[in-house]
């Protein structure tokens, strides 16, 4: 952790609602330390009615740069000066960079969702892929899942429109209501992407009916740090199972090096997530 801070201090941190169960100040800090870094990374939990003064005080507070999560992945973009290629693309922002009052968005989930899935030997080329959840997070996870050349994309999420509004861009997606997926649609999936918030809350569970389910499947629950009902699923019914650590700490690296120009150990946030998960 950054042991000494001073009036040379630079901040960075997330904004989000919720945030306290980020793990992403434990592993951002503890990089910060390795690197000798005189940075503090700090959790911002910001209302949607506040994100627009929020990103102003990036600028008024000289903020180097923070990670975005749940609600504001979306609407952060109409607040920012410049975004990438990717994150126009994709159609939400992750990662802000303040150079010198200017405020830069890109998108870094992507990069991580395919990092995870090299690293743990997933290959999903030609094959069928189930997400769950249509907002900023299931964008990103499109866009990678495009990069990966899969055969096909089913989209679902708990309001159809959302589905078909950001399955638009792609032609190889075709959207399902998520009240009417039959009970043997898991049998020709190769991997269903939790990209939703279920499972961010005790009280909720699977948000559709289950009876046949290809014996190969894998979950892979971007939430983290969670037991959610994707991952209850999964172990009670003999699925391989992937949480969101692994992207967490992937995409992490990437906006590391966008606020430092340093590229961080992995492996060392591996060995200290594991530990508080």
């Amino acid at each position: 952790m950054v042991q000494n801070i001073t009036s040379f201090t630079k901040i960075v941190g997330i904004f989000g609602n919720p945030v306290a169960h980020s793990l992403s100040p434990i592993m951002h800090n503890g990089w910060f330390s390795e690197n000798k870094l005189n940075y503090a990374y700090l959790a911002f939990d910001i209302l949607p009615k506040d994100l627009k003064d929020a990103v102003r005080s990036i600028r008024t507070l000289n903020i180097a740069g923070v990670n975005v999560t749940v609600p504001h992945k979306v609407e952060i973009m109409k607040y920012l000066d410049k975004t990438d290629e990717d994150a126009k693309k994709i159609g939400s922002v992750n990662t802000v960079v303040n150079k010198k009052g200017v405020l830069y968005g890109t998108n870094t989930d992507w990069q991580g969702f395919i990092t995870d899935l090299k690293q743990k030997k997933v290959n999903l080329k030609n094959k069928n892929i189930l997400v769950v959840g249509a907002g900023g997070a299931a964008k990103a996870i499109l866009y990678a899942l495009n990069k990966l050349k899969v055969k096909k994309i089913f989209l679902t999420s708990r309001t159809l429109s959302n589905a078909e509004n950001t399955a638009k861009k792609y032609k190889n997606i075709s959207c399902i209501d998520i009240a009417k997926i039959p009970k043997d649609f898991l049998k020709n999936i190769d991997c269903l992407v939790n990209c939703s918030t279920c499972g961010m809350k005790k009280e909720d569970k699977f948000p559709f009916a289950i009876k046949e389910f290809n014996k190969n499947i894998i979950f892979y629950d971007i939430i983290y740090n969670k037991n959610t009902p994707f991952k209850k699923f999964a172990v009670k019914n003999g699925i391989t199972f992937f949480s969101g650590e692994g992207m967490l700490i992937c995409q992490g690296a990437v906006s590391f090096k966008y606020w430092t120009g340093i590229f961080p150990d992995i492996k060392s946030a591996f060995y200290v997530l594991s530990s508080r998960s």
